[in-house]
């Protein structure tokens, strides 16, 4: 039965460590904030909740099963909770997310501008005797796309 306890707890402690690890690659390299905030939540929740169950197997009969149900309890209830509390408060200041999301419905706060005509390259001869384009009408708008910010290169 031993053995059993010792075989799971290392599958969950070496799981726990793998979500620690690809977390904190993620948060290196994902390109934004929100993105490196979300990598960095899931870390810390999904991470360390199953290094502490992994070291509660450990723990026995004992009172430190308790204590780490505890810590496991307090960091389950907070740290979704500071993740949603920073990223709102990100998103008062004004950093905006680079892209839109998956309904594809602007953020708030995203400007539109009016839609400019298409113009098709067309020969003078094809074009002769032709009215000149439509202009589109003022109600028609479009949404800006999002621009990158461009990186210095490290010389």
């Amino acid at each position: 039965m031993q053995l059993l306890l010792d075989i799971l707890s290392a599958i969950l402690l070496f799981t726990g460590a793998f979500f620690v690890f690809v977390g904190g690659f993620g948060v290196m390299r994902m390109p934004e904030f929100y993105t490196r905030m979300h990598a960095a939540s899931l870390t810390d929740t999904g991470g360390a909740a199953l290094i502490l169950l992994g070291l509660m197997l450990q723990g026995g009969l004992t009172l430190i099963p308790f204590k780490l149900a505890a810590i496991f309890l307090f960091l389950f209830l907070t740290s979704p909770t500071a993740s949603y509390a920073l990223a709102n408060a990100a998103l008062l200041s004004g950093i905006k997310p680079a892209y839109r999301n998956e309904t594809g419905k602007s953020f708030p706060g995203e400007h539109t501008v009016a839609a400019k005509p298409k113009r098709k390259a067309a020969s003078k001869a094809s074009t002769a005797g032709k009215s000149a384009p439509k202009k589109p009408s003022a109600g028609k708008l479009v949404k800006r796309k999002p621009v990158k910010k461009a990186t210095r290169k490290k010389s």
